[in-house]
């Protein structure tokens, strides 16, 4: 389990990355972005880094088994998820919500889940 933390971790951190260093181009190959208005490429470098700064406190979390790293990530991860799952009940296609699904719940809500496979070291 410590593995798919890394992994999401990572994932995580790659797009943060992505947002950070190519917003318009993030903005114009990321499916159903577009759809959401017009971009705004400080916004999108601020949302960046948060990304960024989940993904490391997932990544710290992974190695260090620390459950309060993973949970302090989870606060942003965790809350984009759910805002994404509510916005699917305003109606949406089947490709879209399979999408936000598998791209943004799962990698949000999982660590949360992962946090009780990890040893009982919180420092």
């Amino acid at each position: 389990m410590r593995t798919l933390l890394i992994l999401i971790g990572l994932y995580q951190s790659a797009n943060g990355i992505f947002m950070l260093a190519a917003p318009a181009l993030w903005y114009a190959t990321i499916p159903g972005v577009t759809e959401t208005g017009p971009a705004n490429l400080h916004f999108i470098r601020d949302i960046g880094l948060a990304f960024i700064a989940a993904g490391a406190g997932l990544l710290i979390g992974a190695f260090k088994q620390d459950r309060r790293a993973i949970l302090i990530a989870s606060i942003f991860l965790g809350g984009h998820a759910l805002l994404h799952l509510a916005e699917l009940l305003h109606g949406t296609t089947a490709i879209d919500a399979l999408r936000d699904i598998v791209l943004i719940a799962l990698p949000g809500l999982l660590p949360l889940a992962l946090i009780t496979t990890l040893g009982k070291r919180t420092a």
